[in-house]
């Protein structure tokens, strides 16, 4: 499945590589299994950061008292890879079963149209990769492009073909 500026694959590291490489305790690890939709850091180098809208997004998910279970997985510390731009650039977000993708999906959407409050005329490009469990493996979704088509590049994947 191609989408504009994206491309859809597997993963390249487990789950198990987060909490090995940068000691996530063992409470935090449970927030895998718990959560429906998970924030989570990317690899960078040999370090684990969060995207500088990690936790921005989370307050906004936890703002709209959303029926799914999404949490952030980290302790008490986040590190953060700032990026300076009007650019949106998206956590790593772990998505627990393919059937909540869309719901993940509209969630990221509708931030992003309130992000963009005001100056939806700035051209604005988005980065964001989706990790999808998918029976024992993971498919990772990755777009990078503007911020108009972000939704509409996602309507187009059948979520029973990943």
């Amino acid at each position: 499945m191609k989408m504009t500026h994206g491309a859809v694959g597997y993963s390249q590291y487990s789950l198990q590589e987060y909490y090995e490489k940068d000691s996530i305790s063992e409470e935090c690890q449970k927030k895998v299994n718990s959560s429906d939709i998970l924030i989570m850091p990317y690899k960078y180098n040999e370090d684990f950061y969060f995207a500088d809208e990690a936790v921005s997004f989370y307050k906004y998910c936890k703002s709209k008292n959303l029926e799914e279970n999404i949490d952030i997985l980290a302790d008490e510390n986040i590190k953060v890879r700032s990026l300076h731009s009007f650019d949106i650039w998206m956590p790593l977000i772990f998505v627990a079963t393919n059937i909540l993708l869309p719901i993940a999906v509209n969630i990221v959407s509708d931030y992003i149209i309130q992000k963009r409050k005001g100056r939806e005329e700035e051209p604005c490009d988005v980065d964001i990769t989706f990790k999808v469990k998918h029976g024992d493996d993971f498919k990772e979704l990755h777009y990078k492009g503007s911020a108009e088509a972000f939704k509409e590049n996602f309507e187009k994947i059948d979520i029973n073909n990943l």
